[in-house]
């Protein structure tokens, strides 16, 4: 069985060669969480998440420090370390991060930072514009988690920022009913900008369904891949921390590849946006 995982089925899509998963963590329940932590999942190692990547044809990955552990970033360092030829890494760091930290960092393959602001903690928004002006300096990007009125509270800083940006989750376009065209117009905006990415990860926090096919976000999806499809990576969540029901990540995938129109598309998101934006080779 795959660990954290619904169902043990392959995918019926094949995907390309070098395909890139750009959104999974590793736990350890060994190791204590901050404080602050909202999500405090079981153990789930890196061998637990190749049976993932063997099920679903992936051979590319990016470990996002969670939020679990703050600003400590020595697990998600630990698996790329033994993954780095196929993997690289988004740390989490306040404005205390030395210089030095932050090279040792660069040198480890980690090529981004993250405000996880949905499950807030170790990272304020008053810490945005001079971290981002520090790692752009590496070639670093900023990953940004934010709910939807957040979207749109934050847009036009996001737009002022000197560093690319990537927004998780779809950026949670259909979270809430009544503020969703205002927040699908300012996603739009942010995309169209040319320095925005986004992550088309965990359908399940961006749409009102719970498991495909979610109609709202099939659409949203279509027109995201019709009009950006130079800024789009994709993304599986594993393992799922904030779900109980994990879902079936072979459906998840599929559901996905029925959204975009063809081959060439498939393949620029999962193979050639990702090298771009993590600096593969």
């Amino acid at each position: 069985m795959t660990p954290f995982s619904g169902g043990e089925e392959p995918p019926r899509v094949t995907l390309p060669a070098n395909a890139c998963d750009c959104h999974m963590h590793v736990f350890d329940s060994a190791r204590e969480p901050v404080a602050s932590a909202v999500v405090t999942p079981p153990t789930a190692t890196i061998a637990d998440y190749k049976r993932l990547q063997a099920r679903l044809g992936t051979t590319r990955h990016v470990l996002v420090q969670p939020s679990t552990y703050g600003t400590d970033n020595s697990l998600m360092l630990a698996a790329l370390e033994v993954q780095r030829a196929c993997a690289r890494g988004v740390a989490v760091v306040d404005d205390s991060v030395s210089d030095n930290e932050l090279r040792k960092m660069d040198e480890a393959g980690v090529v981004g930072i993250r405000f996880n602001q949905v499950q807030p903690g170790a990272t304020s928004m008053t810490m945005l514009t001079t971290l981002a002006s520090r790692v752009r300096e590496l070639g670093w990007h900023i990953q940004l988690h934010l709910s939807s009125q957040q979207i749109i509270d934050y847009a036009d800083r996001l737009l002022a920022l000197n560093a690319p940006v990537v927004l998780d989750h779809y950026a949670r376009v259909h979270h809430s009913t009544e503020i969703e065209d205002a927040v699908r117009a300012d996603l739009w905006r942010l995309m169209r900008s040319g320095h925005v990415w986004l992550k088309l990860s965990a359908p399940y926090l961006s749409s009102h369904s719970n498991s495909p096919p979610y109609p709202d976000l099939a659409q949203t999806a279509g027109a995201l891949v019709s009009d950006f499809p130079d800024r789009l990576v994709w993304g599986t969540d594993w393992p799922h921390a904030t779900e109980a029901s994990k879902p079936n990540d072979a459906r998840l995938l599929d559901w996905f590849a029925d959204v975009v129109p063809d081959v060439d598309t498939l393949n620029r998101i999962l193979v050639d946006n990702p090298r771009n934006l993590y600096g593969f080779e």
